[in-house]
């Protein structure tokens, strides 16, 4: 059980959220051990909700139970909170619509492209909107508990361990894709999960843009997603901005080949740095001498 939900989740028994104290009377305004006002009015609307609660039932203002400055407990939906002081912001959460309710099945109807899902994969496979799979709050996306029902909405990636949120298809930390619905290691090309079977959806890495297996340019933003030197064929990593092989330069955004003196890539248009030929510096395009090593830069 939890102070924060009043109610004993085993037995039904009301208590307090502020001491605990066991309350027999359901319609009492305070609690007689502590005095605490069992109710308190939403600020957004004006409903009475009860104290502890984390969401309005009426208009869906989600209320903050602990300072995210001190770590105060709150039970009510003060503006600032008491013991620091520190204004508390009160924002309004969607809840996903329950489509089909089954035994074993919960179909959620997402509301940003009103795609039909099962509410344990905590995200839309269409549009990425994540879902808390208990209680079906719409979640930001660096949210790993729920704020509402405290639902732990996150899987451990199983490269490097870190939590990644429920849907996701990428670890955050360590970039490994994923697969959204089962949370398994995927290949960048594959396009079904080996875990589970599900099919996955190939995606640009840097417009998101849906490609076929074997596009080698994204159509919608032009980034190379073959992986090879547009000079000699060999394999590149583009973020290192120079093929091994042949030493061609490349635009470490979309893996263009690019000149040695151009300041921006032809294809995508973004910013390039320029090195010094000896000791690979970075310097700026109006400079004469290398500040690292002194070595004299073509103009």
């Amino acid at each position: 059980m939890s102070y924060l939900d009043g109610i004993c989740s085993a037995c039904g028994q009301v208590f307090c959220p502020g001491c605990g104290q066991a309350l027999d009377d359901v319609e009492a305004e305070g609690c007689p051990a502590c005095g605490l006002a069992l109710t308190f009015a939403c600020p957004g609307c004006g409903f009475p909700v009860a104290a502890g609660a984390r969401l309005c039932p009426e208009c869906k203002v989600l209320f903050v139970r602990r300072c995210p400055t001190c770590g105060t407990r709150i039970l009510d939906a003060p503006e600032a909170c008491p013991g620091c002081g520190q204004p508390i912001e009160l924002q309004r959460r969607e809840l996903a619509t329950i489509f089909i309710e089954a035994p074993g099945l919960v179909l959620l109807l997402c509301p940003q492209c009103s795609a039909k899902f099962p509410s344990d994969m905590g995200a839309c496979p269409e549009c990425g909107l994540r879902v808390c799979p208990e209680c079906y709050l719409l979640l930001a996306e660096p949210e790993l508990d729920c704020p509402h029902c405290g639902f732990h909405a996150a899987r451990a990636c199983p490269m490097c361990g870190a939590d990644v949120g429920m849907g996701l298809p990428e670890c955050p930390k360590c970039g490994q894709p994923l697969c959204p619905e089962c949370g398994a290691s995927v290949g960048e090309s594959d396009t079904a999960c080996q875990a589970c079977g599900s099919e996955l959806t190939l995606c640009c890495s840097r417009c998101g843009a849906e490609i076929e297996p074997e596009t080698v340019r994204c159509p919608q933003c032009g980034v190379d997603l073959s992986g090879r030197c547009p000079r000699c064929g060999a394999q590149v990593d583009c973020s290192e901005g120079r093929c091994r092989r042949c030493g061609q330069p490349l635009c470490p955004e979309c893996g263009a080949a690019v000149g040695e003196d151009e300041v921006a890539c032809p294809s995508c248009g973004v910013e390039l740095a320029l090195y010094c030929p000896v000791c690979g510096g970075e310097v700026s395009a109006s400079a004469r001498i290398c500040p690292q090593c002194g070595e004299a830069l073509d103009g």
